[in-house]
């Protein structure tokens, strides 16, 4: 309740000041702002995920808004994700959609493609002002066939570095594990040391890396690390020497004794659960689990550091464009819908204000560097490893369905190979065919 209380009061003598962000001019300034000229009253529907820490955030920036606009009017309401996925699809068409909608990166061309979504006007941000300030990973998925068609707020990660429990890692004398790894042999070996066997059977994962956001990231990651490209203009292709080196290593943690994929995987002793209830030493997850397990677990929490991780060679990761905010086509206010859109995603403060709240990377590069990422880390230190991570990431791809490539395809295939039922051949054909099945 305090920290909700001292983020809305802080916006709010934010926008009463009506001073500049590092990133752009703050929108309130009542001349180029068509909502501040505007003296008709204004209402404009916000739909979002249930999230508590987003929507903390996104209501203090309503009202920040509408404190310096008397005449509009924000109206969120949230649905539950599964629920809020099938509004989208059934609202969208029949255009009874709010004005603004949150949407995850993966999802905005689908609905840009079938004509429900506006561009961005040139004079929110142009494509190539967006470029010169958000992160192109996040970008990424915003961007259909040269069009921005809305603004990503964070950055989403799931590959590059590491929960550590630094208490277990002390007890086994591994003192200087959070100075990270110069190779895989070298991480191999602390993840060895970190594993617990009895009678055969793996009690306590060295690393567990096997869920389908790791071993996902981790597969397309290693094979750009390794100098390969999945996604050309010839089409989608990983039964390439790149993707062969990325399964070997990934076999090469379970044949080494780090995990167990038949043990550890999405259905049973899933990263975040097992990581926090002792089950692995190491977890391959990104930094969102640590404020949702951490206070249920907050003995963890505090010896958890995030540590990064070896690179195969070339410094580059993968990372699917966050969560963001679109406008429909069909608003009858959208000037007004994408000046808001702009007060809490391109002004540089307000967005740092959005991150913290929400606990989340953030998609601008202003508050990824100086003062604002300091407060970042200050707020949330797991950050740190991944500050440093964010320019190297490249965006996953415009996949048609990029869930159903992610968690339908690639992740039930390499899951099957961990577990020995096929051969890395095999693998790597089955993922080509399903996926190329998918493509146009």
């Amino acid at each position: 309740m305090k920290k909700g209380y001292l983020l809305v009061l802080w916006i709010v003598l934010l926008a009463a000041c009506g001073g500049e962000s590092p990133a752009t001019t703050n929108t309130s300034d009542g001349e180029n702002n068509p909502a501040a000229a505007a003296d008709e009253a204004v209402t404009i529907r916000l739909w979002t995920h249930q999230n508590d820490a987003f929507n903390m955030g996104y209501q203090a920036l309503a009202d920040a808004y509408m404190a310096a606009h008397p005449n509009v009017t924000i109206e969120t309401e949230t649905f539950d994700y599964d629920t809020y996925i099938q509004t989208l699809q059934t609202a969208l068409p029949a255009g009874t959609e709010a004005d603004i909608m949150q949407m995850f990166g993966s999802w905005v061309c689908s609905y840009a493609d079938g004509g429900n979504l506006a561009s961005v006007p040139e004079n929110v941000i142009s494509l190539a002002e967006a470029q010169a300030a958000i992160f192109p990973a996040q970008l990424g998925g915003y961007t259909c066939d040269g069009r921005l068609y809305g603004l990503p707020q964070e950055f989403n990660i799931e590959y590059g570095a590491v929960l550590v429990n630094t208490q277990l890692a002390d007890e086994l004398g591994l003192a200087d594990i959070t100075a990270g790894w110069d190779s895989w042999d070298a991480f191999i070996k602390d993840a060895q040391a970190m594993a617990e066997v009895q009678d055969g059977i793996i009690t306590r994962a060295g690393y567990n890396f096997t869920s389908s956001d790791g071993l996902s990231a981790t597969f397309y990651s290693l094979i750009l690390q390794n100098g390969g490209h999945y996604l050309t203009d010839d089409g989608f292709s990983v039964n390439t020497p790149q993707g062969q080196a990325a399964l070997a290593l990934m076999k090469r943690f379970v044949d080494e004794g780090l995990v167990d994929p038949v043990l550890f995987n999405d259905d049973a002793n899933w990263v975040g659960d097992s990581y926090f209830d002792g089950s692995s030493a190491i977890g391959l997850v990104g930094p969102w689990v640590v404020p949702e397990y951490g206070p249920n677990f907050p003995d963890v929490a505090a010896v958890t550091r995030y540590v990064s991780l070896p690179s195969a060679g070339e410094n580059a990761l993968v990372a699917a464009s966050g969560w963001g905010l679109t406008v429909a086509a069909s608003s009858s206010v959208p000037e007004v819908a994408w000046d808001f859109v702009k007060f809490v995603a391109l002004d540089a403060g307000n967005a740092l204000q959005w991150n913290l709240a929400s606990g989340t990377l953030p998609a601008l590069q202003a508050n990824a560097e100086g003062a604002n990422a300091d407060q970042l880390v200050a707020e949330f230190p797991h950050f740190g490893p991944f500050l440093q991570l964010l320019p190297y990431a490249q965006y996953e791809g415009a996949f048609p369905d990029r869930d159903l490539v992610w968690y339908e395809v690639t992740y039930p295939h390499i899951l099957n190979f961990l577990q020995g039922n096929i051969t890395l051949v095999e693998t790597l054909e089955a993922i080509d065919r399903e996926v190329n099945e998918t493509m146009p």
